[in-house]
C-alpha cells in the first residue's frame, strides 16, 4: 500500500509538470501554469528526495476547514477538509473534489504533503479544493451508503455556496479506482437517487466534468480473485445477490444522454480492473452523445508497481488539455 502511495504521487507530481507546455496556449490560464511548474521545478529536480522523506505518506496540514460535518446519519459522522483559495474570485471559487480510492474497505480523505505545492499553485489561483471522507465497509457490502456520501458532498457544496463563495457552475470531480467507482455513480445518477441526509436531498448534484482513474465502470468484470481479502469476503457474502447487486451498483448501467464530460484514464496491463471498463463506459458515453474523452496507458499496472515515464508524461499533456477546456 506504501508503495501505491508513493508511486502515484511521484506520477501526479510528473503529470503536472508537464501541463505547461499547452496551457501557454492559452492566455487566461498562464499565471496558473506558471505557479504550477515554479512550484514543482525543485521538486523535479530531485524525486527521489520526496520519496526518501515519506511526503506521499505525510498528511498536508495546511487545511483552511479541517473535518468539516457535512452529514450525520444515525449517528455516523462523515467529514470533509476544505483546502480554501489564496485569492478572491469574482463569481466564486471553481471547486475541485476529491474522492480517494482504497478499494471501498481502506484510505482517507488526507492528502499526502507532498502534493501540496501543486495545490497551492490552484488555490493561488482562486479553486477550493475539497477532500471527502465516505463509509468505508467494514465486513458487510454498502454501496449505497457510498455512493450518498459522495453525493451528499457535492449537495452540500451547493447547500454552502454562499457561505464558502463556491461557483457551482465549476464543479469538477477526481476519483481514483473505487474513488472514481463512487464518483461516476454520484455523478451519472438522477439527483433524486442515492438519498442519504434528509437537509441535502433537495439539492443538487450536478457536476460539470469528471475525471474517472482506473476506476470500475461495470462490476460484474472484477476479479475477485485478484482483488483484497476483505473485499472479496464482502462481496461473496451477500450470496445469490451477488450478481444483481453488482449490476445495480455499475455506472454503465446508469449513463443517460446528460452525463458531464468526462475524462477516463485506464491501462491495458490493469489486471485488477480490466481495461474493458474504460472501453465500454467511452463507448456508452459516445453512444449517447455525451462528451468523453479516453487515455490508454500500455504499461501502468493497477497499483502502479509497474510504469512506463515517458508514457505517464504524455498522459499529463492530455489530462491538461481536458481540465483547461473544462473550467
Amino acid at each position: 500500500m506504501k508503495k501505491f502511495f508513493k508511486t502515484l504521487g511521484i506520477i501526479v507530481l510528473l503529470i503536472f509538470i508537464s501541463l505547461g507546455v499547452f496551457a501557454f496556449l492559452i492566455r487566461d490560464k498562464i499565471s496558473l501554469t506558471i505557479n504550477i511548474v515554479k512550484k514543482y521545478s525543485n521538486r523535479v529536480e530531485n524525486p527521489s528526495s520526496i520519496i526518501e522523506d515519506n511526503l506521499f505518506l505525510e498528511a498536508s496540514t495546511d487545511i483552511d476547514y479541517k473535518d468539516v460535518e457535512y452529514k450525520n446519519t444515525n449517528g455516523i459522522s462523515q467529514t470533509l477538509d476544505i483546502y480554501g483559495p489564496k485569492k478572491d474570485v469574482k463569481g466564486g471559487s471553481k471547486v475541485l473534489l476529491y474522492v480517494h480510492g482504497g478499494s471501498w474497505v481502506y484510505g482517507s480523505k488526507d492528502i499526502p504533503e507532498a502534493i501540496s505545492p501543486l495545490l497551492d499553485a490552484f488555490r493561488e489561483e482562486g479553486f477550493t479544493i475539497i477532500s471527502t471522507s465516505y463509509q468505508l465497509m467494514r465486513g458487510e457490502e454498502n454501496f449505497y451508503k457510498q455512493i450518498s456520501d459522495v453525493k451528499d458532498t457535492i449537495r452540500w457544496i451547493y447547500k454552502n455556496k454562499e457561505k464558502y463563495n463556491f461557483d457551482t457552475e465549476n464543479i469538477g470531480v477526481l476519483g481514483a479506482s473505487s474513488g472514481a467507482h463512487l464518483s461516476l455513480m454520484a455523478a451519472y445518477s438522477d439527483n433524486n437517487e442515492f438519498i442519504g441526509e434528509d437537509d441535502l436531498k433537495d439539492y443538487p448534484s450536478d457536476v460539470k466534468y469528471l475525471i474517472n482513474f482506473f476506476g470500475p465502470t461495470d462490476l460484474t468484470t472484477l476479479d475477485m480473485d485478484n482483488v483484497n481479502w476483505d473485499l472479496e469476503q464482502i462481496i461473496n457474502s451477500v450470496g445469490s445477490s451477488k450478481e444483481e447487486i453488482l449490476a445495480k451498483y455499475s455506472p454503465i448501467n446508469y449513463v443517460d444522454e446528460n452525463e458531464p464530460k468526462t475524462l477516463i484514464i485506464h491501462s491495458r496491463k490493469d489486471t485488477i480492473v480490466p481495461y474493458e471498463n474504460a472501453e465500454k463506459l467511452y463507448n456508452e458515453l459516445e453512444s449517447k452523445n455525451n462528451k468523453a474523452k479516453i487515455i490508454t496507458l500500455e504499461g501502468a499496472t493497477h497499483d502502479f508497481s509497474e510504469f512506463d515515464m515517458e508514457e505517464i508524461m504524455q498522459v499529463g499533456l492530455k489530462m491538461l488539455q481536458f481540465v483547461i477546456q473544462n473550467i
